[in-house]
């Protein structure tokens, strides 16, 4: 089942991973330090742990799967060079990892093809505008340097369209299937927040929070 992740922060707040100041890169590694903890190989219990050393790994031997960010991965993508496609998914988690960290808040939809389909005719029934649906938060305008890959694909809408689908999902709500209501009433919800984090971004000297978008497959 496909799942929108969608975060309120500002994009220009994750284009500054790419080349980032020293600040920056001090935090940035704090989080990925603090999201994927070396994990080491658990003693082997048994007859197993008295084979020879074909069937044994070191003692403390850390684990290492084929998605988990390690430092190159981290130096990379903070210098903004290219990322390797079989490096891709590591790189995405690194960025995820920053993005739960420093977002406002963030929401989660779990759509199939045929949910998806049935709730944005269901809103466009009921009168919403097509740029307010689903379908058109992935829209590629992230504009990094870190490509995506295949089951990836990303979008930003800009924080004064985030506030009029704010009002657009609100105004629906009532003519929606029981169903499709369901999806719909907390993301209206969450987009209600922007209006919140749009007088509490300038006291932090943070810019005004958009919303990105990242659709797994």
């Amino acid at each position: 089942m496909g799942e929108l992740r969608l975060y309120a922060i500002g994009v220009d707040e994750v284009r500054d991973v790419f080349g980032a100041p020293p600040a920056l890169e001090r935090q940035f590694r704090a989080i990925a330090a603090a999201a994927f903890v070396p994990q080491t190989t658990p003693k082997q219990p048994g007859m197993l742990g008295k084979l020879g050393p074909l069937f044994r790994r070191a003692p403390e031997a850390v684990i290492v799967q084929p998605d988990t960010p390690v430092e190159a991965d981290v130096a990379d993508l903070l210098a903004a060079r290219y990322i390797r496609p079989e490096r891709q998914p590591a790189a995405w988690r690194l960025l995820e990892a920053y993005l739960n960290a420093k977002a406002w808040s963030t929401h989660r939809i779990e759509l199939d093809v045929q949910r998806f389909n049935d709730l944005e005719f269901d809103l466009a029934r009921a009168g919403m505008h097509p740029q307010f649906g689903l379908g058109r938060l992935v829209n590629n305008e992230l504009s990094l340097p870190l490509q995506t890959y295949r089951g990836l694909a990303t979008g930003c809408t800009k924080h004064s369209q985030a506030l009029q689908a704010a009002s657009a999902w609100r105004n629906v709500l009532n003519h929606l299937s029981p169903e499709n209501r369901s999806i719909a009433e907390p993301y209206a919800a969450w987009l209600a927040q922007f209006h919140h984090y749009a007088h509490a971004a300038p006291q932090q000297g943070r810019p005004l929070p958009d919303l990105v978008v990242g659709y797994r497959a």
